[in-house]
């Protein structure tokens, strides 16, 4: 189904530019159009599930809406353009993210690595709730984390870490963050929530409205690998621990 839509968007893109070629199309924003047809396709897949993810839904809707707009107020047909559709978007994108966080239709991912397989990469998520470290993994990189809404769980504590620096990226921009670090390795961890949140590096807490940051670093002598972990978020609480490895744990 998604190859279908990609398919009927590269045909409906590649129209207008074949129309605006031959002359029988003026004045067509080509972004606002793009606007049109991703925002209906975001739409679309919240409606394909087998419970309605009305996020999806109000997101797709908030973005075609933008687009339509814009190729309206161009055409003189209104006056309320894209950034006005933006702006009125906004209260009703948060109620049916509220809605659907209490229906719980939100998706959630599992992350399970292979240790025979290079873990280091950058993983994106767009709604999603996101756990790693359910299974024994090998961290012997760098770690990029990026989300838009949803919780993330990371559990270094069942990883397999290689001498080294390693550099862990979080970011996001709704949700709460927890990661568990073991007593084996030395970390410099920086916590950061530009509108709102709770902080609490290795027991330190700091929490504020506006931009809020937290730093703590802590030497393990002897120890042969280091993490830097850095976690930026907008609205949410991040959660750092310090945790001795004892064992296989499942969020």
């Amino acid at each position: 189904m998604r190859r279908s839509m990609t398919g009927l968007l590269l045909i409906i893109i590649g129209a207008l530019f074949l129309l605006q070629a031959l002359g029988l199309a003026h004045g067509i924003s080509f972004g606002a159009a793009a606007l049109l047809l991703v925002g209906l396709s975001i739409a679309g897949s919240g409606l394909r599930r087998r419970r309605i993810n009305l996020f999806n839904v109000g997101l797709g809707l908030w973005i075609a809406a933008m687009g339509l707009f814009n190729i309206l107020s161009q055409a003189g047909v209104t006056t309320i353009t894209g950034g006005d559709a933006a702006r009125m978007g906004w209260p009703i994108l948060l109620i049916a993210l509220g809605v659907s966080m209490l229906l719980g239709r939100g998706p959630r991912i599992y992350v399970i690595r292979d240790p025979r397989h290079n873990p280091v990469r950058s993983d994106t998520h767009f709604v999603s709730d996101v756990k790693l470290g359910n299974e024994p993994w090998v961290l012997d990189g760098d770690l990029e984390l990026n989300t838009f809404v949803g919780d993330l769980r990371l559990d270094l504590t069942t990883a397999t870490i290689s001498p080294g620096v390693h550099r862990i990226e979080v970011n996001k921009y709704v949700g709460d963050t927890l990661i568990r670090v073991p007593d084996t390795v030395s970390v410099r961890a920086r916590a950061e929530a530009s509108v709102t949140g709770n902080l609490s590096i290795f027991g330190e807490r700091r929490s504020g409205v506006g931009s809020v940051s937290l730093e703590r670093e802590e030497i393990v002598p002897g120890a042969d690998a280091e993490l830097i972990i850095d976690v930026r978020v907008s609205v949410g609480d991040v959660t750092i621990l310090r945790e001795p490895v004892d064992g296989f744990r499942v969020f």
